[in-house]
Parts: structure tokens; sequence; C-alpha cells
């Protein structure tokens, strides 16, 4: 049963990818049934975007079991159990460029019992200098009610352009026991422009399991441009013995027309007893082969003079009918440092074959005691300082982060970041701080304090940037 919701769920997030850019939700609300496994969505976004995300569950549920790995989650309330359970989580890039704190409150009710409306409130303002002045600021307000068997959701959004969104959610579940018991959860989706009083998008998305095989169908419909930008996907998920298979297919503009195909495998290697895994991904267009991607991944190397350090090699091949591209990555771990070159390899200008390795980077990541955390990063090649730091101003950083000490039952967190650049003019090219800590101030309310001190990138004339928010559950 817990294997079916959370493979439902996943593909219900899998059809909603391409609906939106990388969205994470810092704050939400999720409604739970008894003993009914409930998916709980931490992102959105494409899965080359989800893939440059680090997700870190920092408090786990304390009435419940959280399973599957963020940000696609099912929460499971323990029998018996009614009341509010809470999800905590770090949300970072890979590159540093992101770092944000969440929570999720889980209201465990009864199958019939609806709710007072609860409200969310979010919102920041930002300062800058050396001249004093406020940059931007933006209120976010959210309504959250649910009903014998309905969740309904509003958001209202303002900044300094003005009334910029507003968004409705609607979710009912239909459920019967013939031939066997069933759920199809419906959620859909208004998103509207306050400006013009214009639809932007609505979207639809259902799901539900037959013989073993989780389907789900996302449709997306474009307010600005309904026949060309519409489209529908069909999702299919399920696993033979270890191996799990994806077929996804997506038809655009609102007279359905066959747009793409895309097929993934993945599983443990099938000719050893080791820790190497493999996925394969295949896609097809309306005008023809797209690509042909193959991963080997957790790879180990011999390495007689590392001694306790162990070696590990990914390897990702994708065939397209113009080129060929062959992505390694290294891996050093040891049960206190794990370090990762950062190597690319040089093809010849004709012929097949390995003309040479470069190695443009190195990254060191440590867990500290008591939770404490370390990332050391560093190019070496400056057209590589935007892939290794996330900027292309600075080519090395240095992260230090970890919890704040927990008030009134929640716990917060810290992070502090120092931006080098290749400058003489600098000591040791040291160049901007970037400060950032979330203060709880309650269970429901969390406060942030943000300061960049030094060369902004953004904007060069700025010597400093402060931004002071909160959010709040009521």
């Amino acid at each position: 049963m817990r294997k079916f919701f959370l493979c439902v769920f996943l593909n219900s997030l899998l059809c909603s990818l391409t609906a939106v850019a990388l969205e994470y939700y810092p704050l939400q609300i999720v409604f739970v049934r008894p003993a009914t496994p409930t998916p709980v969505v931490l992102a959105t976004g494409t899965p080359d975007e989800l893939t440059k995300l680090i997700f870190v569950i920092v408090e786990p549920p304390k009435n419940g079991v959280l399973l599957g790995f963020p940000p696609e989650l099912v929460y499971i309330p323990a029998e018996g159990f009614t009341g509010t359970d809470w999800i905590t989580f770090l949300v970072q890039a890979t590159d540093g460029t992101l770092f944000d704190y969440g929570t999720v409150q889980l209201r465990v009710l009864g199958p019939m019992e609806m709710l007072a409306p609860s409200l969310r409130s979010e919102g920041s303002l930002t300062f800058s200098g050396p001249t004093f002045a406020v940059d931007s600021y933006r209120f976010d307000f959210g309504f959250y009610g649910r009903f014998a068997y309905l969740d309904a959701q509003a958001h209202a959004t303002w900044d300094q352009t003005g009334f910029s969104s507003f968004r409705t959610i609607a979710r009912m579940e239909l459920e019967g026991d013939w031939p066997s018991a069933w759920r199809l959860p419906i959620t859909s989706t208004l998103t509207f422009n306050p400006s013009t009083l214009s639809l932007t998008s609505w979207t639809v998305d259902a799901r539900t399991l037959i013989l073993g095989w989780n389907l789900s169908y996302y449709f997306y419909y474009s307010g600005t441009n309904p026949q060309t930008d519409s489209y529908a996907t069909f999702t299919a998920q399920g696993s033979i013995d270890r191996y799990t298979l994806t077929s996804r297919t997506k038809f655009a503009t609102l007279t359905p027309t066959f747009a793409e195909w895309t097929l993934n495998l993945s599983g443990p290697w099938p000719f050893c007893d080791c820790p190497i895994k493999w996925e394969l991904e295949f896609m097809q267009t309306k005008l023809g082969f797209d690509h042909l991607g193959f991963t080997i991944k957790d790879i180990p190397l011999p390495c007689p003079i590392c001694q306790a350090l162990q070696v590990y090699l990914d390897v990702r091949v994708t065939f397209t009918t113009e080129a060929k591209e062959v992505a390694p990555s290294l891996r050093l771990w040891s049960g206190f440092v794990c370090l990762r070159p950062l190597v690319n390899l040089l093809f010849p200008s004709g012929g097949f074959g390995i003309s040479g390795l470069e190695v443009y980077g190195m990254e060191i990541r440590c867990d500290l005691p008591s939770g404490y955390k370390a990332r050391f990063a560093t190019s070496f090649n400056p057209e590589r300082d935007s892939a290794v730091t996330g900027y292309a101003d600075f080519f090395e950083v240095i992260q230090l982060e970890g919890p704040v000490i927990p008030c009134c039952g929640a716990p917060g967190w810290w992070q502090f970041a120092f931006y080098f650049q290749r400058d003489p003019g600098r000591l040791f090219g040291f160049a901007m701080l970037d400060a950032n800590m979330y203060i709880p101030i309650s269970r429901e309310v969390i406060a942030q304090v943000r300061l960049q001190a030094g060369k902004i990138p953004s904007d060069p004339t700025k010597t400093w940037v402060l931004t002071l928010g909160w959010r709040g559950l009521f």
C-alpha cells in the first residue's frame, strides 16, 4: 500500500514538471486523512532543474512515517493519530546560489471533519547601500480550508509592481470499491493575472492504479496562448523485479497532436553483486529521434595507496543525431571528508576517442559533529568559475552552516558563505560575504535575516543588500 501511493505521487509530479519553472514551497499546509498515505511536494520543476537542488530533512514528522526522497515525499500518519505534525527541511543549490529553509504543517483530520479557515502570511523587505534605499518588497497571503471531500486554497501576492498574482487550488478524491477498492485524487489549479483580470493558466491532475501500474493524466491550459501552448500528458510507471520503468507521452495544443515520448529505465547493475547502478533515457519527438542517454553510477575504482579513501566513478553518455557527449565525475569518500574532483573529458576534433582529461575544479563537503556542515569549492579554470561557485565573478567559496538553538519546539538554521575572486588587490581575494539565518519565533512563525556585503554580482554599484522576511501560519 505504501509503495502504491508513493508511485502514484511520483507519477503526478513527473506529469506536472513541464507546467512550471523551478519552484519550491517553503511554507505550506497539507491536509491528511487518518492512516492515509498523502503526497507532500517540496518543489516542482524540470528533472534537470531538480537535480541542481539538494534537499535535507532537518526535522522529520514525529507522529508518522515519511517515505520517498525529497522533493517527492509521502507522509503516512501513525495509526490512531489526529492533530498536527511537522516537517522541516533545507533546500540548497549544488552551486551554493540558493539557500532556503522550509516547513510543512501536516493537519491529520477525521474522514468527514471540516476545518475552520487557516491563513498563511509571508513577506520580505529588501534594503541596499551605500545609500540606504528600499529595493523591493513582497507580501503573500494564503487561505487554506478543508471540507468533507474538498481541500481548497487561495493565494494572493503583492510586490513593488502591484497585485501580481492570484491562484486558487481545489483538490478532491473520488473513491469506489468495484471491482476492487480504488482512489482517484483530482487537483484543479487556476492562476490569474490581477492587472489584466485574465486567466494565466488552468491545470488538472488525476491519477490512479490499474493492474499494478500507476497511471496519471495532466492537462495544462494556457490563458495567453491556449491553442499553441496548451498540452496534455499521460504517464505510466511500474516496476519489474528490481527495475523501474516510466513512460511519458505528451500531446501538444488544444487539438491533441503527438509531441514527444520519453522512456526511463533504471535499476542495479545486473552482471555482478556490486553497488553499481544504471539509468537509461530515450526520447522520441514529432520530428524523430531526439536523444539517448545512458548513465552508470557508483563504479568503485581500485586505489591501493588510498587506504581509507574510496573512489567512485559516475559516467553519463548522451547520443544525439548531431553529437555525442561523455560526462564523467569522480568522487572520493571517507568517513569524515568527501572530496570530489571536477573532471571534464577532452575529445579530438575528428574521429572517435579521448584526447585528454581536464580537472577544472575541486569540491569538499564535510559533515561535522552536532549537525554542522562545511563546504569548500574552487575552480582552476576561469571559464568554469560559474559552474563551480554559481557566480562568474568568484572562483572559490567556503560555506559553513548549522542549526540555530531551537525555540518553542521549532529548529532554525544558519549559513555563512565566503566568496573569493582572482584579484591581487584584495587580501586572499576575499570579495563577498553572504550570511543567511532563519530564526524560529514560534512553532508557526519564523523570521529570516540575510546580508550580502562586498561585491554584489547582481549590481556592482551596491556594497550591501539586507533582506528581512517572515513566514507564519495562523
